[in-house]
């Protein structure tokens, strides 16, 4: 069993004995940073969201939305009458403060 273990490496090893330096191709170095250098190159662009065409409108949007919401908030909210009584809640009274004047379903004419 050991002897085929070592059988086993002796063919791994001279396996070994007839590789050969490998050589790129001609140029290849010279094209690789040349390609490095344009994918670095597109990396630095500036983005949409930074130029300044877009960040002028934005700024401006916001300034409108800004302004229109100070001017809301200047207005008072209407203020509803709030009605107080000591007679229980019923539809009448329900209909009468939602405006929905309705005649009852349980009265008889």
């Amino acid at each position: 069993m050991e002897n085929n273990h070592l059988n086993r490496v002796e063919k791994i090893l001279s396996s070994l004995d007839n590789l050969q330096k490998v050589n790129a191709p001609d140029f290849f170095y010279t094209r690789l940073t040349g390609r490095m250098q344009n994918e670095a190159a597109i990396k630095t662009k500036p983005f949409f969201l930074l130029r300044p065409a877009f960040i002028t409108t934005l700024l401006f949007v916001m300034l409108i939305i800004n302004i229109i919401s100070l001017t809301r908030l200047d207005k008072k909210p209407v203020q509803k009458d709030i009605v107080n009584t000591n007679k229980p809640a019923t539809i009448e009274s329900f209909a009468k403060a939602y405006n929905m004047q309705t005649a009852s379903l349980y009265e008889q004419n």
